[in-house]
Formats: structure tokens, sequence, C-alpha cells
């Protein structure tokens, strides 16, 4: 029962997470670049987080030991509800609709080679 609270916990953390800085960084990044036509940078960008914190946790539980329990609460509730594959495909569909193919194959690839390349970098770095 304890491994459930915690797993809701740190899901509930990881939300708010993504609700809080991946709002700041879409607001910031499209503002700095005056974009009339907002692109989800923070969609990308907590995707990409995501990515290498899960990365980095998958390379710890295979280099030197995690505990399931830790990797569960962590992997699955924190990088779990921090990353949201919903969103993007949503952004996506968005883009198409409004016939702005450029753009939902830039988020697309951006999304796809940034988030392998951070979980790499994150395997990568747990490695002793």
């Amino acid at each position: 029962m304890t491994w459930l609270l915690l797993l809701a916990l740190f899901g509930a953390i990881g939300s708010l997470i993504r609700f809080h800085v991946g709002g700041f960084v879409h607001s910031s990044v499209n503002k700095a670049l005056a974009s009339e036509n907002e692109f989800p940078f923070g969609t990308l960008f907590v995707n990409v987080a995501g990515s290498f914190l899960l990365g980095f946790l998958a390379g710890v539980a295979v280099f030197r030991s995690l505990d399931p329990l830790v990797m569960t609460v962590l992997g699955t509730g924190l990088c779990g509800a921090l990353t949201t594959f919903s969103t993007l495909a949503v952004d996506l569909q968005r883009f198409l609709r409004d016939r702005r193919h450029g753009h939902a194959a830039m988020n697309l690839i951006l999304t796809l080679a940034a988030g392998l390349g951070a979980a790499w970098l994150g395997f990568a770095l747990a490695r002793p």
C-alpha cells in the first residue's frame, strides 16, 4: 500500500512540474521569439527532460542497482506524469488541421530526436 501512495505522490509531483515548467518554457520561448504561430516548446522541453531522467534511472538500474520500488515511483510516477505523449499527439493534430505541415514535421522530428538523444545521454551518464 505504501508504494501506491508514493507512486501517486510522485505522479502528482511530475504533473505539477509539467504544468508549471512546461507552461513557463512555452510562454517564455514563444515570447522571446515573438512567435505568432506558437510552437509547443514547453511540451518538447518536459518530454526531453523526462526522457533524460528515465534514461538515467534505467542506466542506474542496469549499471549500479536500483531498488525496483524507486524505479517504479520515479520512473512510472514522476517521469510518467512529467512526460506527455497525448499533448504531443494533440499538438500534431492541431498543426495538421491548420495545414502547418512544416510545424508538425519539425515538432515530431525534434521530439523523437531530442527525446532519444536525451535518454541515451542519461543512460550513458549513469555508467560507472
